[in-house]
């Protein structure tokens, strides 16, 4: 009777024969190799790809808290300082803004009320950094979903080649035992469990990403409409 570690690919006493996983790996052909191996280097883009974007829109959402904190607080839409939140994109489109009313010398003793087009204005220049904010937030985002989409097909791909290559064999051989067919075909397999094993996570960190990233657009749209809205009312003519 077979001891349990035999099928998990290790012999009993070190000199038996392979277990499951390593009749598997044994009966792999080169196109499988081929296949796994793309898979493998598309895993690791992915798992790099959803902890970056992890990190930086953890770090992200964080500083526009504080950020929107001080905004809300101040009292002069001109004078807020946010300079330590290097990670804020509110703080970014807040410098985009304050760029645009600075040439317009808002703020200065003498200076001339806001006109409605200079309002547009002001806001049409922060939207495009909102733009280019928006872009920065998905950057990478489309490795994902290659990854998601591309996985699964290049499994199958390895697997169906593998199948045709191992009923080729037999044929050749004149074989049609189940032991010639089975540890082909189950090898074969193994390219589309690589696949989904590719897939099944990035989808998971795609849709977490996603989700967090649209809650900071959305934040970075109303910020920018409380920000014009503030400056009109401020400073803005009557």
């Amino acid at each position: 009777e077979r001891h349990p570690a035999h099928f998990v690919g290790v012999a009993k006493d070190g000199g038996g024969e392979p277990g499951y996983f390593g009749i598997l790996v044994g009966n792999l052909t080169v196109d499988a190799w081929v296949v796994i191996g793309i898979l493998g280097v598309m895993f690791a883009v992915a798992a790099w790809v959803m902890y970056a974007k992890a990190v930086f829109v953890g770090r992200a959402d964080k500083a526009n808290r504080a950020f929107l904190q001080r905004f809300r607080d101040a009292r002069d839409v001109m004078q807020i300082e946010a300079k330590a939140l290097k990670h804020s994109s509110l703080q970014r489109l807040y410098e985009a803004g304050l760029r645009e009313l600075t040439k317009r010398d808002v703020g200065k003793a003498g200076s001339k009320a806001l006109s409605g087009a200079s309002i547009d204005a002001v806001k049409a220049a922060i939207d495009a950094d909102l733009v280019r904010e928006s872009h920065e937030l998905n950057s990478k985002m489309v490795l994902l979903t290659i990854a998601i989409s591309g996985g699964p097909f290049l499994g199958l791909l390895g697997t169906v080649v593998g199948v045709m290559i191992t009923f080729a064999a037999i044929a050749a051989a004149g074989d049609v035992n189940v032991n010639a067919i089975a540890p082909g075909i189950a090898a074969a397999l193994l390219a589309t469990v690589a696949g989904l094993a590719v897939a099944i996570p990035a989808l998971f960190g795609y849709n977490y990403l996603a989700a967090r990233i649209k809650n900071i657009s959305s934040d970075m749209q109303i910020f920018v409409d409380e920000f014009v809205t503030r400056v009109a009312e401020t400073y803005g003519a009557r």
